[in-house]
């Protein structure tokens, strides 16, 4: 069942179109708390999600500024320090690449379940273990950063074509 969003646009409307910008990505399980809290940090912003791949992306207009990007993922942290999505290995995180720049709150996917494509998977019990995942499972265009968090490791699996463009 996908989300229910009172922001939400018609799925032929993307975050990046009718002078919407992407401001942040979600997994579906963070979905819902992510779009409350856009709602209560920015009411006099019109927003917009769709679903991109594995995540909802939302868009909001006028664009975010840097200082409102960086409250937004304030609180995302406070977020994801919660002992509930601390378990799952949440993350938040601000990314600039050359779509621009946007919030990210995303759970990684477990290793078993990815089926390619962008993706933040783990957890690994150690970094080779996660090198080696991405090993076997690597696809062309695709390029990949383990990262620690907490006590464990994620593999990071992104657009290469992202890193070319800049």
């Amino acid at each position: 069942m996908a989300p229910k969003h009172p922001t939400s646009a018609p799925p032929q409307t993307a975050p990046d179109q009718g002078g919407f910008l992407e401001a942040l990505r979600a997994t579906p399980e963070l979905a819902d708390i992510a779009a409350q809290l856009l709602s209560v940090l920015f009411p006099d912003k019109r927003l917009v999600s769709a679903m991109e791949g594995r995540w909802l992306t939302f868009g909001a207009r006028p664009p975010l500024a840097v200082h409102e990007s960086r409250r937004l993922l304030n609180h995302l942290h406070d977020l994801v320090e919660r002992p509930e999505w601390r378990r799952r290995h949440a993350v938040a995180r601000e990314v600039t690449d050359s779509k621009g720049r946007r919030v990210e709150l995303l759970v990684p996917l477990p290793p078993g379940a990815y089926t390619g494509g962008e993706a933040l998977v783990g957890p690994f019990p150690d970094e080779e273990t996660a090198k080696e995942w991405y090993a076997g499972v690597q696809l062309v265009g695709l390029a990949a950063d383990t990262v620690h968090i907490a006590d464990a490791w994620l593999c990071d699996l992104f657009l290469l074509g992202e890193l070319l463009d800049d």
